[in-house]
């Protein structure tokens, strides 16, 4: 299981051959991917989205458990924030793999060296 962080997605939109490569082939071996619903909205406000792209990805997005921001998860990430000194939305996608238990994938790299004791990172560079 993977949680997938924004830049994960838009590099994939943007054509990116080694994040393609990976996902595609996590997905052929049925692997299950998460998301947190501020990456869903990152991912559909992109301004340079057509309708035609739009629908495409809001099919595409249908392929992710898209996590809710909730008490719970808030907590986890408010401690996260705290103890790490992420920025809010770095703390939930780094809360939403901890809640899930999942392989936090990001390009991202204060995350993987700030949250890399909290939950398992996955970098594709």
């Amino acid at each position: 299981m993977f949680t997938l962080d924004s830049n994960i997605l838009i590099s994939y939109l943007n054509d990116d051959p080694k994040i393609a490569e990976q996902l595609l082939k996590w997905h052929a071996d049925n692997e299950h991917f998460f998301i947190y619903v501020i990456t869903e909205i990152e991912i559909l406000s992109l301004p340079r989205l057509t309708d035609e792209e739009l629908s495409r990805m809001q099919k595409f997005l249908r392929e992710f458990t898209i996590i809710s921001i909730d008490s719970q998860l808030g907590r986890i990430a408010s401690e996260i924030r705290r103890r790490c000194r992420l920025t809010l939305g770095d703390s939930i996608i780094v809360a939403t793999a901890q809640l899930t238990n999942s392989i936090l994938i990001t390009q991202d790299k204060e995350i993987i060296q700030k949250a890399k004791n909290l939950v398992r990172l996955q970098s594709i560079l």
